[in-house]
């Protein structure tokens, strides 16, 4: 692990703040990406944004295990979905699409969030359940109950994996688990000149690099 990834996980150990999110972009980055997954132990190559499966679009897929190429078949690890709505977005209204993400791709579990109100659904067969509720300013205190239900270390082992393949014929389908490979883009901006830009986005790109990762810098 290198300094980026040290300072990037002590930084996302602050406590999350609620009202700090006034829009769905702020829920995504103040909430899951610099609060939740590294919480919940997901690491910068186990998780992917805006993921496009076919016709559905995810916020955010979380793997137990680093994947690459990014593939949804049979062979994949346990995951969940996490999917952000605006502040003033009632979470009833986005269930129903998030029972259908989880049961068209066969993932065990989904975290529907506007900031303000945080659920998690498990999925069961054809249906899916709510197994936890909590508001935004919970979250801090109820970290650990979140971490038993979808946290990296806490997902089922090989065996529940093992009956998770038993229970979808993965050769049926088609489109939906098509190989997606997937680029993350790191965008460095200041408005002024002479603040580091440069020099960082050079030494991002080296420490990737030495991680083995490809890279693009523009």
């Amino acid at each position: 692990m290198f300094d980026n990834e040290l300072n990037f996980l002590e930084v996302n150990n602050l406590p999350f703040n609620p009202d700090l999110c006034r829009n769905e972009t702020e829920v995504e980055s103040k909430l899951i990406v610099q609060y939740l997954l590294p919480q919940l132990g997901y690491t910068p190559d186990t998780w992917y944004q805006e993921v496009a499966v076919g016709s559905i679009r995810l916020d955010f897929l979380a793997f137990t295990a680093q994947v690459l190429p990014f593939v949804i078949n049979a062979n994949s690890p346990l995951s969940v979905v996490m999917e952000a709505k605006h502040p003033k977005q009632n979470l009833n209204n986005h269930v129903l699409r998030l029972k259908h993400y989880l049961i068209s791709l066969n993932v065990q579990y989904g975290l529907l969030t506007n900031g303000k109100e945080i659920r998690i659904y498990q999925k069961l067969i054809d249906e899916i359940q709510l197994v936890f509720s909590g508001s935004g300013k919970e979250v801090n205190t109820k970290i650990e109950e979140i971490k038993i239900l979808i946290g990296r270390e806490s997902f089922p082992g090989e065996t529940n994996l093992n009956n998770l393949k038993a229970s979808v014929s993965f050769d049926k389908i088609s489109n939906p688990f098509k190989e997606q490979k997937l680029i993350k883009i790191i965008v460095v901006y200041h408005n002024k000149g002479g603040v580091g830009k440069t020099t960082t986005v050079v030494n991002l790109a080296a420490a990737i690099s030495k991680k083995g990762k490809r890279v693009l810098v523009m």
